[in-house]
């Protein structure tokens, strides 16, 4: 079996890519969040390789954890775009899951947004590009147009950033493809740890349990999640609380309004 087979056809980093790599990092640490997160991901190792279309960054979960970097996201000097794609990638891999869940990609959205909250008051430059973008955002979310459509991670993040201000749930994503946390704790609670009683249907894309229905997902990030630690374990994962989230989008809409 070749390494490629494995997921290992990424490359190390050349001497460039890890001083532009340094810089980036130094970059983010700037803000309190950003300390948080690379503090949190510090032993996690990066490669260069392939990504999904359009993104800069993966994190990806097996065969081991580690960061995956576009061929050319470190070949420049840090930019808006490669610092909130890294720290997307830093909030995920922060949450120590093994598998995606919609609620690390909130999270992710979530500290994208404090993050250019906070870095928007250090540095000017990164200042006057998000709150161009914000000033875009915010017509486009009043005709009422989808994220979809926004293409930059800067773009974005200045989109969530209106819609975190107005209701911090709105950055949830849901996908039948991406299950919530809570969905895979009542799966394990209703038919684990065995899922004696659980069966594949439709070559895994279905499963069924005492008569109902699942996505395959639910049975295949269940038995990912016992192995992992399981129910007790899962409750340690520091989400957001929503008393918090509350308080950062009080502060959001504070920053946002007071914009030129």
């Amino acid at each position: 079996m070749s390494p490629s087979d494995l997921g290992f056809s990424e490359r190390s980093l050349s001497i460039p890519e890890s001083r532009n790599l340094e810089r980036l990092k130094r970059e983010i640490s700037e803000t309190e969040i950003g300390r948080k997160l690379l503090a949190e991901t510090s032993t996690i190792p990066a490669f260069i390789g392939s990504v999904k279309k359009n993104r800069l960054i993966d994190y990806v979960f097996a065969p081991r954890p580690r960061f995956v970097f576009s061929k050319n996201a470190l070949a420049k000097v840090p930019s808006p775009d490669i610092d909130l794609a890294l720290i997307r990638a830093l909030s995920i891999a922060s949450l120590d899951l093994p598998i995606k869940t919609e609620d690390s990609l909130f999270y992710a959205r979530v500290n994208r947004v404090l993050f250019a909250v906070e870095y928007g008051v250090k540095d000017s430059q990164f200042s006057r590009d998000f709150n161009s973008s914000v000033l875009e955002a915010q017509k486009l979310v009043a005709e009422e147009i989808g994220r979809k459509l926004m293409h930059g991670e800067l773009e974005k993040t200045a989109f969530d950033s209106v819609l975190f201000s107005r209701d911090p749930y709105s950055l949830y994503r849901v996908s039948d493809r991406v299950p919530f946390v809570s969905e895979i704790r009542d799966f394990i609670q209703l038919y684990g740890p065995d899922f004696d009683g659980v069966i594949s249907r439709e070559e895994g894309r279905l499963v069924v349990a005492a008569g109902r229905v699942y996505p395959g997902v639910f049975l295949e990030d269940a038995q990912k999640l016992i192995h992992w630690g399981g129910i007790r374990r899962l409750r340690e994962v520091p989400f957001y609380r929503a008393e918090d989230l509350e308080l950062f989008s009080q502060k959001t809409r504070r920053t946002l309004g007071a914009q030129p």
